[in-house]
């Protein structure tokens, strides 16, 4: 028998607990008003499930052989959720769950695969695909689902916000665990103006390893903000924790470019070691060459902390590409 779904899970294995989560969400959707689930889940599955999801009522329906005068009805749907932390399945394990699906009763049957997918359409689940349109066509559908592609179908309009908020922390648990693919697609502009030479002179940046003001969401590029502007950007090679005063331990929070985890933690440490020995947990950006650009912030006052910028349209391959398709631009076009 199956554990019902809680905010306390228990689970150890993060693939579980990632599962628990999401389920956890759309129930909580559910709870709320029914009408959400079903708009999450006709984005996720192609089908329309808005009329699916909740009962239905209504009244002066004609029957085979009767006009009932009212008529509450619920119309039955199946999913069955496979997830993994990557973006490999197993085709055997998603043949079985469809032989499954299809013993289930009748109404709309879905098998969705969610995982950590690079691409809209995986070569890999191809396969599977062609066996659920050739051997089970019209009576159940597969979908393969990017992390991405569920928390963008949670935006729902008209959210309460304490939903709202919960949808932020669970984006926020997915980045954390490195389950969004569109890092790649984020500028992180982080204030310097306190210590510019960690930045300019080290390629590292620092702040205490907490959340709060200094939690990060993983991106691919760095922004060095100073009196109202960008001035210059660089590639995020790993991002480290360390901890000096606890035996110099460490911890590998992302890597966006090839190498030895052991090699970025030790190299954080020597950072840490070297400008910041006793500040305590330090979170240390290890950052790639540095491009001069000129990305000015246009609106009234400073930047406290932060800024996240979404870049994909400017389809920059590297740092200086990205400095120079941002330079003498402004904010406002990217907000």
């Amino acid at each position: 028998m199956g554990k019902p779904i809680s905010l306390f899970s228990g689970y150890t294995q993060l693939e579980n607990r990632v599962t628990n989560y999401c389920l956890l969400i759309l129930k909580m959707l559910y709870e709320e008003n029914p009408k959400y689930l079903g708009e999450v889940l006709a984005a996720l599955c192609g089908e329309d499930f808005a009329s699916h999801v909740g009962v239905s009522f209504r009244q002066q329906e004609r029957k085979d052989s009767s006009v009932p005068d009212g008529l509450i009805v619920q119309q039955p749907f199946t999913i069955y959720i496979e997830t993994k932390n990557y973006d490999w399945f197993y085709d055997e394990q998603l043949e079985n769950h469809l032989a499954a699906l299809d013993k289930e009763v009748a109404g709309k049957k879905v098998l969705l695969a969610l995982g950590n997918f690079e691409s809209d359409e995986p070569d890999r689940v191809k396969r599977v695909r062609s066996i659920c349109d050739d051997k089970y066509r019209q009576s159940m559908v597969f979908r393969a689902v990017k992390f991405e592609d569920l928390v963008g179908s949670l935006e729902v309009t008209g959210l309460p916000k304490n939903l709202s908020d919960a949808i932020t922390d669970f984006r926020g648990f997915l980045n954390e665990e490195n389950l969004l693919s569109s890092w790649r697609e984020w500028l992180n502009v982080i204030s310097c103006n306190v210590i510019p030479d960690d930045v300019t002179k080290e390629h590292v940046y620092m702040c205490p390893a907490e959340g709060g003001a200094y939690s990060h969401d993983r991106t691919r590029f760095f922004g060095m903000y100073r009196d109202k502007r960008v001035e210059a950007i660089a590639e995020i090679k790993a991002v480290v924790d360390v901890d000096l005063q606890d035996g110099a331990s460490s911890s590998l929070k992302w890597n966006n470019t090839p190498g030895s985890p052991e090699e970025f933690k030790q190299r954080a440490k020597d950072k840490v070691s070297a400008l910041r020995p006793t500040d305590g947990p330090t979170r240390v950006f290890l950052l790639g060459q540095l491009f001069e650009t000129n990305f000015v912030k246009d609106s009234p006052g400073g930047m406290r902390n932060k800024r996240y910028f979404n870049i994909a349209r400017l389809e920059a391959s590297n740092a200086i590409d990205l400095a120079v398709k941002l330079k003498d631009r402004q904010w406002s076009e990217f907000l």
